[in-house]
C-alpha cells in the first residue's frame, strides 16, 4: 500500500518524475542521461521516494521493473501528468505542446478498424505512440507502465484498471482460387492442412493453431509455415500464392467478393474477443480517448458475441 510520508507532505514531484523515467528506460544510467543528472542523483531520489512511501518500488534483478507498490506510484504520476495537462490546456490552450499518450494494440486492429482512431487522436492535440504486439501480449505493456491503455484478448483487468468488451474480430481462412484448387481440391482436409504452407504473423501468433484445433477437433501445432510480421505482407503473401492463412474479415471479404480469394472454410470463421483496458478512475483527457476507442471499435467489430468459454480462452469459431 502507498502512503503519504510521515510528515504528511505530498509526494515529491521531482522524485516521482525520476522514478517514471527509470521505469521508462529500465536502467539507472539511461534515466540519468535522459534527466541530465548523475546516476548517483537518480539512486538518491529513488531511495528518498521509497522511504516516503514506505515500500520498495523497483525490482532491480534481472531487469528493472516496478513492484506492486511501484505500479501504483507509476499510475499515480501518469494520472498527475494528465490532470496537470488538462488543467493547463483549459487555461491557455495554445501554449502547451501535445499530450503524450501511448497505446498498445495488435497489428490486425491497427491495419483495420483502429487506424481511423489513430488519425482522430493525432488531430486532437495528442502526441500518439502506438506499440504493436500480439493481441494476447499487449496487456504486458500496460502492466509495465509503457502505455496508458491497450487492446487485448485478456478479459481479466490489472489492479486499478477495467477491461471493457468492445467486440469480436472475425477472421477467415483464405487462399487464392488457383492455390485452393491445387492444394485443397477435396476441400479443407487435415492431411492437406498439415502439408500445405500456412502464413502466420509471428511466433506469438496462436490464431492459426486455435482455428485448426476448432475446425478439426484435434490440437495441431506441427505444420509448414511462413512468418510475415506485417498484416499487409501476410495478406500479399497469400494473394501471391505463397500459402494460405487467417485474414481479418474486414480485409478478406472484399477480396472474396472480387474473386481474388476464396474462403477455405466458409461454414466456420474465427472470432477473437477484444477488450479495451484502461484506468478505473481516468483523468478527463484519458477518458475522452477511451470513449473514442470504444465507440469506434463497437461500430466496426462483431457485437453480441462475447464468449464465456472459447478457443484458447480468447477466440471462438462460428
Amino acid at each position: 500500500m502507498v502512503n503519504i510520508d510521515r510528515e504528511g507532505a505530498l509526494l515529491d514531484r521531482q522524485q516521482l518524475e525520476t522514478f517514471a523515467t527509470v521505469v521508462q528506460h529500465k536502467h539507472f544510467r539511461r534515466a540519468a542521461a535522459a534527466l541530465n543528472i548523475s546516476p548517483g542523483a537518480v539512486s538518491q531520489r529513488i531511495k528518498a521516494l521509497e522511504e516516503s512511501v514506505g515500500a520498495m518500488l523497483l525490482m532491480r534483478e534481472p531487469t528493472i521493473v516496478p513492484t506492486q507498490a511501484g505500479d501504483a506510484i507509476l499510475r499515480y504520476i501518469m494520472a498527475v501528468r494528465l490532470l496537470e495537462y488538462d488543467a493547463l490546456q483549459r487555461i491557455k490552450p495554445d501554449r502547451f505542446p501535445p499530450m503524450d499518450f501511448a497505446i498498445a494494440v495488435n497489428a490486425d486492429s491497427l491495419a483495420t478498424w483502429f487506424e481511423p482512431v489513430a488519425w482522430q487522436l493525432a488531430r486532437q492535440h495528442v502526441s500518439l505512440e502506438i506499440i504493436v504486439d500480439d493481441q494476447d501480449h499487449t496487456l504486458t505493456s500496460l502492466a509495465r507502465g509503457d502505455v496508458k491503455g491497450c487492446i487485448s484478448t485478456q478479459r481479466q483487468p490489472l489492479p486499478g484498471f477495467v477491461a471493457e468488451f468492445v467486440g469480436g474480430m472475425r477472421y477467415r481462412c483464405v487462399a487464392p482460387p488457383e492455390f485452393a484448387g491445387r492444394h485443397f481440391a477435396n476441400g479443407f482436409m487435415l492431411a492437406d492442412a498439415l502439408k500445405v504452407t500456412a502464413i502466420l504473423f509471428n511466433r506469438k501468433d496462436a490464431l492459426h493453431d486455435s482455428f485448426l484445433k476448432s475446425f478439426f477437433g484435434v490440437a495441431v501445432g506441427k505444420y509448414v509455415k511462413h512468418y510475415f510480421p506485417s498484416p499487409g505482407a501476410l495478406l500479399n503473401g497469400i494473394l501471391n500464392g505463397l500459402g494460405y492463412g487467417l485474414v481479418p474479415a474486414m480485409q478478406a471479404d472484399p477480396l472474396i467478393a472480387s474473386g481474388q480469394l476464396v474462403d477455405l472454410a466458409p461454414e466456420q470463421s474465427l472470432v477473437v474477443d477484444l477488450y479495451w483496458h484502461h484506468w478505473e478512475s481516468e483523468p478527463p483527457p484519458a477518458a475522452k480517448i477511451s470513449q473514442l476507442v470504444m465507440a469506434h471499435a463497437r461500430h466496426c467489430l462483431v457485437q453480441g458475441y462475447c464468449s464465456d468459454e472459447s478457443v484458447s480462452g480468447h477466440a471462438k469459431c462460428g
